[in-house]
């Protein structure tokens, strides 16, 4: 296979930021402070993602296959957002099974070294949720899910976005923290509007 190119890659992370954009379920029940920064965060690992996938030689050269491998991320980031916005209205056995889904999708977006959750941090979390904020949990949800940064692939530097180490959730030793994520200029958020009725943590259509 032919090395990708830093256009090869930048063209791979902006289809695959587009369906990050085009999903409302990524920002449903989220106010805007809410959802402006999650979403940013899926842009960024959009990019790290792209990245990933050169250095791996593992970039589809196809748009639709480009789009499906970031499908992973905008399901993940969907299921992130449910451990947020149902957790007044699901009890514990749902929110783990939505943990145990958002394991999987890490997997599927990142391989083997993919960032979980472990059974001990998924117990910890819903004790503590109550009394927290939705924007404190995506922060502390979306830190723990970044992977490290990916080795460069060779050729000019590639766009920014990648992140440091993510740390743990509360009650664990603390790490480094993130970078802002980039924006895309242009790119208007929807309104938030409240989520209907919560779907099934491993329904299939998302988007």
């Amino acid at each position: 296979m032919t090395p990708a190119t830093p256009d090869d890659i930048e063209r791979a992370a902006q289809l695959m930021q587009d369906t990050i954009v085009s999903s409302e379920k990524v920002r449903d029940g989220l106010r805007d402070e809410e959802a402006v920064p999650f979403v940013e965060w899926g842009l960024a690992r959009a990019r790290q993602l792209a990245a990933r996938l050169a250095t791996a030689g593992q970039l589809a050269a196809d748009e639709e296959q480009i789009a499906d491998q970031g499908y992973a991320l905008t399901r993940l980031m969907t299921r992130v957002n449910w451990l947020v916005t149902y957790r007044h209205k699901k009890d514990a056995a749902w929110l783990t099974r939505t943990f145990q889904m958002v394991n999987q999708l890490s997997r599927e977006v990142y391989g083997e070294e993919a960032p979980t959750f472990s059974d001990e941090e998924i117990a910890a979390w819903l004790a503590g949720q109550g009394a927290r904020s939705n924007a404190e949990l995506i922060g502390e949800l979306v830190a723990r899910l970044t992977p490290p940064s990916a080795p460069a692939p060779a050729g000019p530097t590639p766009p920014p976005g990648s992140a440091s180490p993510a740390p743990p959730l509360a009650g664990r030793p603390p790490a480094a923290s993130l970078p802002p994520a980039p924006t895309l200029p242009g790119r208007p958020l929807a309104g938030s509007q409240p989520p209907g009725t919560p779907p099934a943590p491993g329904e299939k259509h998302e988007q």
